[in-house]
């Protein structure tokens, strides 16, 4: 593995608009999250997997979502240039893993805002009944790839505005779940799931597959570091935003989640619905209540969606800075908007992939695979905030994780064992897309290491205020 110290070569610019503080950073990050899609989308994976395992599903996501947070807090800080996970790994580990790091990426960038999408059509039906889901899906990710465009500040205002919106969906199956219970607790601690109306025994290998659904579904909270040379104070204030998201990422999807299986007045029912959360609006709520949140989780899903564009924009961003793809295109992805000091060119090439594969894929196998390649992302972050104090002693002033490093060790364990329990499928596709990353790596890049990939040191910055911080 070569030497991934930082080359002499200079700070990069500030190109961007340092225009967010940590609530900015929050708010377009958990809408990235997309809790609500979670609940509607994500989580009725969860629940045709493992059954009321799901329950367990999503406390051992979130166990393992606190040991990345730390993990993300403290590699983010110590690194806070735009470009993510992939310009992290490169400089804890080196640039070969940190290339599979940016394939991994890439994938998500496609993968990740059109698994959302896809659900659009689903609750756009109940005003707009036999549409095609993949047609709208397409449409909907043009539109926010335009919308992706504006200033970081509009858009932290906007998304916002429809977060506060679309949790009311949240709140609306909570409600209704907890209000109308009609299952005993047992069906959480001796979880169950239905083979042609017949309760069977759900184990341990199960929950731990549908936990994948449960990280993707909680992923996203780690986005916080991509707007690192976008926010105030990024050196401590990014981490800050991490930890926010997490919190409110898993309140916003367990709680709900939890509320929707206790309130199930028929189990079977219930799970082997194609819209489970629909069904406990209907049964619970009324057709009115379902057309209502209907309406919302689509709101949710545009909201996710431009938030995801939003941020995997300034990925391919910081890949065309850095010179890893041949010419004119590194050039054309680093473009930024002489107004809205934006990644442009990346925000539209970003939505137009997304609109195609969300006009030609399907949702159940865009979830199951993107829940292993995001273990696998997690997986060198992980190990990248064990060695980054191990490597680097002498960083400036950043957040440092307590407990170090019980946190990314435990987050290896768990996320270790998830993987374990992925169909060899999806497991042999991430491997694929890793030997792809590495032939392009040896055969492209490293010959012409002197050209390419230029790695700088990260964008200097005035000394953040407390009132920046916060």
């Amino acid at each position: 593995m070569e030497d991934s110290s930082l080359p002499a070569k200079g700070h990069y610019k500030q190109e961007l608009d340092r225009g967010l503080r940590v609530l900015g950073n929050v708010m377009i990050t958990i809408s990235g999250v997309a809790p609500t899609a979670g609940v509607f989308i994500m989580a009725p994976v969860a629940l045709w997997i493992a059954g009321t395992g799901a329950f367990w599903a999503f406390i051992i996501a979130a166990v393992i979502g606190v040991g990345m947070a730390f993990s993300y807090a403290e590699v983010g800080t110590a690194f806070p240039v735009t470009g993510g996970e992939w310009a992290l790994v490169s400089r804890v580990l080196g640039r070969p893993l940190g290339f599979i790091s940016l394939v991994f990426m890439l994938i998500s960038v496609i993968v990740i805002p059109s698994s959302i999408a896809i659900g659009a059509g689903q609750y756009l039906s109940v005003i707009w009944p036999g549409q095609d889901p993949n047609l709208v899906g397409a449409i909907l990710m043009l539109v926010v790839g335009g919308l992706a465009v504006l200033q970081i500040k509009t858009n932290a205002i906007v998304q916002g505005v429809l977060l506060a919106i679309e949790l009311i969906a949240v709140l609306s199956v909570t409600i209704l779940g907890f209000v109308n219970v009609n299952q005993s607790g047992m069906v959480l601690l001796d979880p169950v799931a239905y083979d042609g109306g017949t309760a069977i025994s759900v184990g341990i290998g199960t929950i731990m597959a549908a936990t994948a659904i449960a990280i993707f579904a909680y992923n996203g909270y780690g986005g916080a570091i991509v707007f690192s040379e976008e926010t105030k104070g990024a050196r401590h204030s990014v981490a800050r935003a991490i930890l926010w998201v997490l919190l409110i990422a898993v309140l916003a999807q367990f709680i709900p989640v939890t509320a929707a299986i206790l309130g199930a007045p028929s189990l079977p029912d219930f799970l082997g619905s194609d819209t489970p959360m629909s069904y406990i609006l209907t049964s619970l709520g009324g057709d009115t209540m379902n057309t209502i949140v209907s309406l919302l989780v689509f709101v949710a899903i545009f909201n996710g969606c431009l938030a995801v564009v939003v941020l995997m924009s300034r990925i391919l961003f910081g890949s065309g800075r850095d010179k890893i793809w041949p010419e004119p295109i590194s050039t054309w992805l680093s473009k930024i908007h002489p107004k809205y000091k934006t990644p442009w060119v990346a925000a539209l090439v970003m939505a137009v992939i997304g609109a195609i594969l969300t006009a030609t894929t399907s949702k159940m196998a865009v979830i199951t695979f993107t829940g292993m390649i995001v273990a696998c992302t997690y997986a060198l972050i992980a190990i990248s905030a064990i060695a980054v104090r191990i490597r680097y002693k002498d960083l400036p002033d950043h957040y440092m994780m307590p407990l170090w490093p019980l946190w990314p060790i435990i987050a290896l364990i768990g996320v270790g064992y998830v993987i374990s329990q992925q169909t060899w499928q999806d497991i042999l596709i991430v491997v694929g897309a890793a030997v792809a990353a590495l032939i392009y790596y040896y055969a492209y890049l490293w010959p012409r290491r002197d050209t390419k990939w230029i790695m700088l040191d990260v964008v200097e910055e005035e000394p953040a205020t407390s009132a920046e911080r916060g």
